[in-house]
Protein backbone atom coordinates (compact mmCIF):
# COMPACT_ATOMS: atom_id res chain seq x y z
CA UNK A 1 0.00 0.00 0.00
CA UNK A 2 1.33 3.41 -1.02
CA UNK A 3 0.72 6.37 1.25
CA UNK A 4 -0.02 9.66 -0.42
CA UNK A 5 1.44 12.68 1.26
CA UNK A 6 -0.78 15.65 2.07
CA UNK A 7 1.41 17.91 -0.09
CA UNK A 8 0.54 16.06 -3.28
CA UNK A 9 -3.08 17.24 -3.13
CA UNK A 10 -1.98 20.93 -2.93
CA UNK A 11 0.47 20.94 -5.81
CA UNK A 12 -0.99 24.05 -7.56
CA UNK A 13 -2.31 25.92 -4.53
CA UNK A 14 0.83 27.99 -3.95
CA UNK A 15 0.88 29.20 -7.55
CA UNK A 16 -2.79 30.13 -7.44
CA UNK A 17 -2.42 31.96 -4.10
CA UNK A 18 0.61 33.86 -5.41
CA UNK A 19 -1.28 34.83 -8.59
CA UNK A 20 -4.01 36.40 -6.44
CA UNK A 21 -2.02 37.87 -3.53
CA UNK A 22 1.07 39.34 -5.26
CA UNK A 23 -0.79 41.75 -7.59
CA UNK A 24 -2.95 42.93 -4.69
CA UNK A 25 0.06 43.48 -2.46
CA UNK A 26 1.99 45.34 -5.18
CA UNK A 27 -1.03 47.53 -5.89
CA UNK A 28 -1.37 48.34 -2.19
CA UNK A 29 2.35 49.15 -1.87
CA UNK A 30 2.24 51.44 -4.93
CA UNK A 31 -0.87 53.19 -3.60
CA UNK A 32 0.87 53.83 -0.27
CA UNK A 33 3.97 55.19 -2.02
CA UNK A 34 1.96 57.48 -4.34
CA UNK A 35 -0.20 58.65 -1.42
CA UNK A 36 2.93 59.49 0.55
CA UNK A 37 4.26 61.47 -2.39
CA UNK A 38 0.97 63.38 -2.54
CA UNK A 39 1.20 64.26 1.16
CA UNK A 40 4.79 65.38 0.61
CA UNK A 41 3.78 67.61 -2.33
CA UNK A 42 0.97 69.17 -0.28
CA UNK A 43 3.38 69.90 2.58
CA UNK A 44 5.77 71.42 0.06
CA UNK A 45 2.99 73.72 -1.26
CA UNK A 46 2.04 74.73 2.31
CA UNK A 47 5.67 75.54 3.09
CA UNK A 48 5.93 77.64 -0.07
CA UNK A 49 2.82 79.63 0.87
CA UNK A 50 4.15 80.29 4.39
CA UNK A 51 7.57 81.33 3.14
CA UNK A 52 6.12 83.63 0.46
CA UNK A 53 3.81 85.29 3.02
CA UNK A 54 6.71 85.79 5.43
CA UNK A 55 8.95 87.11 2.66
CA UNK A 56 6.30 89.62 1.51
CA UNK A 57 5.32 90.63 5.07
CA UNK A 58 8.77 91.99 5.83
CA UNK A 59 8.95 93.98 2.58
CA UNK A 60 6.27 96.64 3.09
CA UNK A 61 6.52 100.43 3.01
CA UNK A 62 8.95 100.65 5.95
CA UNK A 63 11.33 98.19 4.30
CA UNK A 64 11.23 100.32 1.17
CA UNK A 65 12.08 103.48 3.15
CA UNK A 66 14.95 101.80 5.01
CA UNK A 67 16.56 100.04 2.05
CA UNK A 68 15.72 102.44 -0.75
CA UNK A 69 14.70 99.52 -2.93
CA UNK A 70 11.44 99.19 -4.82
CA UNK A 71 8.60 97.04 -3.58
CA UNK A 72 8.87 93.43 -4.65
CA UNK A 73 6.30 92.40 -7.23
CA UNK A 74 4.40 89.13 -7.21
CA UNK A 75 6.91 87.84 -9.75
CA UNK A 76 9.78 88.75 -7.37
CA UNK A 77 8.06 86.91 -4.51
CA UNK A 78 7.56 83.87 -6.72
CA UNK A 79 11.20 83.94 -7.86
CA UNK A 80 12.77 84.64 -4.45
CA UNK A 81 10.53 82.77 -2.00
CA UNK A 82 8.56 80.04 -3.80
CA UNK A 83 10.71 78.63 -6.60
CA UNK A 84 13.75 77.88 -4.40
CA UNK A 85 11.47 75.51 -2.43
CA UNK A 86 10.10 73.78 -5.56
CA UNK A 87 12.55 70.88 -5.66
CA UNK A 88 11.17 68.06 -7.78
CA UNK A 89 8.09 70.05 -8.82
CA UNK A 90 7.10 70.95 -12.36
CA UNK A 91 7.24 74.75 -12.05
CA UNK A 92 4.94 75.15 -15.07
CA UNK A 93 2.14 73.72 -12.89
CA UNK A 94 2.86 76.10 -9.99
CA UNK A 95 0.98 79.38 -9.53
CA UNK A 96 0.80 81.98 -6.79
CA UNK A 97 -1.52 84.82 -5.82
CA UNK A 98 -0.43 87.55 -3.38
CA UNK A 99 -2.99 89.87 -1.78
CA UNK A 100 -2.77 92.80 0.63
CA UNK A 101 -5.58 92.86 3.22
CA UNK A 102 -6.58 96.19 4.80
CA UNK A 103 -7.79 95.20 8.27
CA UNK A 104 -9.77 98.42 8.80
CA UNK A 105 -11.84 98.49 5.62
CA UNK A 106 -11.69 94.75 4.94
CA UNK A 107 -10.54 95.53 1.43
CA UNK A 108 -8.51 92.82 -0.33
CA UNK A 109 -6.25 94.16 -3.09
CA UNK A 110 -3.84 92.46 -5.46
CA UNK A 111 -0.29 92.89 -4.13
CA UNK A 112 1.06 94.64 -7.22
CA UNK A 113 -1.57 97.41 -7.00
CA UNK A 114 -1.70 97.73 -3.17
CA UNK A 115 -0.30 100.58 -1.06
CA UNK A 116 1.62 98.05 1.11
CA UNK A 117 1.34 100.13 4.27
CA UNK A 118 1.78 97.86 7.29
CA UNK A 119 -0.68 99.79 9.48
CA UNK A 120 -4.11 101.27 8.81
CA UNK A 121 -5.77 103.78 11.14
CA UNK A 122 -9.30 103.32 12.45
CA UNK A 123 -11.85 106.11 12.93
CA UNK A 124 -10.78 106.31 16.60
CA UNK A 125 -7.15 106.85 15.56
CA UNK A 126 -5.91 103.39 16.51
CA UNK A 127 -3.43 101.55 14.35
CA UNK A 128 -4.34 98.11 13.02
CA UNK A 129 -1.75 95.88 11.37
CA UNK A 130 -2.58 94.98 7.78
CA UNK A 131 -2.00 91.48 6.47
CA UNK A 132 -0.50 89.64 3.51
CA UNK A 133 -2.36 86.65 2.05
CA UNK A 134 -0.51 84.26 -0.26
CA UNK A 135 -2.17 81.36 -2.06
CA UNK A 136 0.04 78.79 -3.80
CA UNK A 137 -1.57 76.27 -6.17
CA UNK A 138 0.10 73.24 -7.74
CA UNK A 139 -1.40 70.86 -10.31
CA UNK A 140 0.13 67.53 -9.28
CA UNK A 141 -0.02 64.54 -11.58
CA UNK A 142 0.50 61.34 -9.58
CA UNK A 143 3.33 59.26 -10.91
CA UNK A 144 1.11 56.20 -11.43
CA UNK A 145 -1.11 58.08 -13.97
CA UNK A 146 -4.25 56.16 -12.99
CA UNK A 147 -5.92 59.39 -11.96
CA UNK A 148 -5.84 62.84 -13.52
CA UNK A 149 -4.26 65.96 -12.07
CA UNK A 150 -4.86 66.72 -8.42
CA UNK A 151 -5.03 70.39 -7.41
CA UNK A 152 -3.04 71.11 -4.26
CA UNK A 153 -3.61 74.55 -2.75
CA UNK A 154 -2.51 76.27 0.43
CA UNK A 155 -3.14 79.77 1.74
CA UNK A 156 -1.06 81.56 4.35
CA UNK A 157 -1.85 84.93 5.91
CA UNK A 158 0.58 86.95 8.04
CA UNK A 159 0.63 90.43 9.55
CA UNK A 160 2.92 92.94 7.88
CA UNK A 161 6.03 93.90 9.78
CA UNK A 162 6.79 97.51 10.56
Amino acid sequence: MIKRSAAMGRSGALTLEAAVVYPLMLTLVFMIIIGGMGVFRYQQVACQAREAARWAAVRGSDWRKETGQTYPTSANILQQAVLPLAAGMNTNNLSMQVQWVDQVSGQVVDWDSASKYPVSVTATNQGVTNRIRVTVTYQWTPELFLVGCIRLQSTSEMPMCY
